[in-house]
């Protein structure tokens, strides 16, 4: 269950980072 959290951390901040270059 804590690397499917830490997976789901990872794939959150990188669109995050998408969001934020199309901006």
């Amino acid at each position: 269950a804590m690397g499917m959290a830490v997976m789901l951390d990872e794939i959150i901040n990188y669109v995050q980072s998408l969001q934020n270059q199309i901006e």
